[in-house]
């Protein structure tokens, strides 16, 4: 055995591992929730990272009667009150445009952290059906906010306008019953309640992944959990 080169090697793991934790120390994980939700509903999520111990920030909003730039805006001013050179996010739903409104605001700044990786679940990147439903009358428009007009499918809303990630590890995870029907029978094909795998996906994703579970309870589910850290530590779902 080449003793010099083994205790050379036992002489550098505790330097790794200080780089290592330091690095992980660096950056801040951003978790954003969706529309009429709050902050509690990604709580596992993230005490998940902090067992890992990646540095956390559960950022909320008022998804309901702000509409999507402003929460973007006010997700941007947050993460620029802190020193901190690299960024990820872990959105749910609506989440996910509000990341995508904030590269607006990134675009045009140039000392803005790196935005690292980006885990998405069940993001309506080109609008969702139930959105469309709920927009169909002034009413429910009136009550539910402005966010739901922003979240129809056609190709003009305001969700198909945003800017997609081009420089981020993005991982996109969607929910499906694996029946061809969905959680929600008024939805044509198989789908999560709220929208279809077609309405999630951007084309630059890195990854996409599908598990057994309906739009709402996605932040919750175990596996969908061990996803997200994964492709924090990784950059993918599965593979180290």
């Amino acid at each position: 055995m080449n003793t010099p080169r083994i205790k050379t090697f036992i002489y550098f793991i505790p330097i790794f591992l200080c780089t290592y934790s330091s690095v992980r120390a660096s950056l801040t994980v951003y978790l954003v929730h969706g529309y009429g939700s709050l902050p509690i509903t990604m709580s596992a999520i993230e005490r998940d990272l902090i067992k890992e111990k990646f540095r956390t920030c559960n950022f909320g909003y008022k998804s309901i009667s702000k509409d999507i730039d402003s929460c973007s805006k006010l997700l941007y001013l947050k993460i620029k009150s802190i020193a901190v050179d690299t960024v990820c996010f872990v959105t749910h739903s609506m989440g996910g445009l509000v990341v995508r409104g904030l590269l607006n605001y990134v675009r045009i700044d140039s000392a803005f952290p790196i935005i690292s990786r980006i885990v998405m679940l069940a993001p309506p990147n080109h609008g969702a059906q139930i959105a469309d439903f709920f927009s169909s009358t002034s009413v429910l428009k009136w009550v539910l906010g402005p966010n739901v007009e922003h979240m129809r499918t056609d190709s003009n809303s305001f969700a198909n306008k945003l800017p997609i990630p081009q420089n981020s590890e993005l991982g996109i995870i969607l929910g499906a019953r694996f029946d061809g029907v969905g959680y929600n029978p008024f939805i044509k094909g198989d789908n999560d309640g709220f929208l279809t795998a077609e309405k999630a996906k951007l084309g630059t994703e890195k990854e996409i992944i599908t598990v057994p579970e309906a739009h709402i309870l996605m932040p919750q589910n175990r596996t969908i959990r061990k996803y997200i850290v994964h492709f924090m530590l990784y950059g993918n779902f599965t593979k180290e």
